[in-house]
């Protein structure tokens, strides 16, 4: 064999055999990742059938956006289509029926499963301060719908996608939960439309409120008057006559006049404060 030849195929060994060596690793990282129990937080929610419960659990479905995730019938869909990690969002009508109120809540609030793993879409983050009394109205209401559908497949978890991991650039829900910022804190008088923000605005916007590449940081409600503000979130509609890129969403329509109020005031006092130099 030729010396030349001979030494180009030992070097196509040594790229194949490390290559496949680096492959190996990011399995494994990423397999430990995936892999990960989580210890179960306790909890003492306990689901209701009395109508109070389950109509403000259905008000909360609508207005933390459930039906975006999980479709119009809350069936699952396939979500983050364009990402290394299409997942499929979870059947809440299947759920509601199999899991547990501990199990459900978890989920909710942890995006742990109930075999302690984690979850890789459901934004836990925004819903970790949720009341238990919410969480429960929530579980209350979607015990109240029939079973239907059928249960969406688990993620598949390719090698784009286990090296996106091992990265570090994506990271499980159940990590990303307890991590994640919150808004600013001005006092009892504005904790409603605070923890309302939580809920309905940070999917977009973050759990601190201020945006991402797509959105903008909420300050910018103090260029809005209360009027203005009411046209925003019951019609999409900006002062300028724009319509803001996913301001048309269901949730919002579905907000109270009272519970937009409280919005506005927080969001106002909160681009006010941080106006003044206020710290997030």
């Amino acid at each position: 064999m030729h010396p030349f030849l001979k030494w180009s195929l030992g070097a196509a060994g040594l790229v194949l055999g490390l290559t496949a060596i680096a492959t190996a690793i990011v399995w494994l990282q990423s397999e430990a990742v995936i892999e990960r129990r989580y210890p179960l937080p306790s909890t003492t929610v306990e689901t209701s059938k009395e109508e109070k419960a389950v109509a403000r659990g259905a008000h909360l479905v609508a207005i933390a956006g459930c039906s975006d995730c999980h479709g119009a019938n809350l069936e699952g869909r396939l979500t983050r289509q364009e990402t290394v990690l299409p997942v499929w969002s979870s059947n809440l009508r299947r759920d509601a029926h199999a899991l547990t109120d501990e199990e459900f809540e978890r989920a909710i609030r942890t995006g742990i499963t109930p075999d302690s793993t984690s979850m890789w879409v459901m934004p836990a983050m925004d819903y970790v301060y949720m009341s238990e009394d919410d969480v429960e109205g929530i579980v209350s209401y979607l015990r109240t719908l029939k079973a239907l559908g059928t249960t969406p497949p688990a993620p598949v978890f390719d090698m784009p996608a286990r090296f996106a991991i091992a990265r570090g650039d994506l990271e499980p829900i159940a990590l990303r939960a307890p991590e994640s910022p919150t808004s600013l804190d001005l006092g009892p008088r504005y904790d409603g439309g605070r923890y309302l923000a939580r809920i309905a605005c940070a999917d977009c916007h973050d759990t601190d409120l201020t945006g991402s590449a797509d959105t903008p940081d909420l300050k910018v409600v103090a260029h809005y008057t209360r009027a203005d503000f009411f046209a925003l979130m019951h019609a999409g509609r900006a002062p300028d006559g724009h319509r803001p890129k996913d301001m048309g969403r269901p949730r919002f329509r579905a907000l109270h006049d009272y519970e937009i109020d409280a919005l506005y005031d927080y969001l106002s006092a909160r681009a006010q404060a941080l106006g003044r130099g206020g710290r997030r």
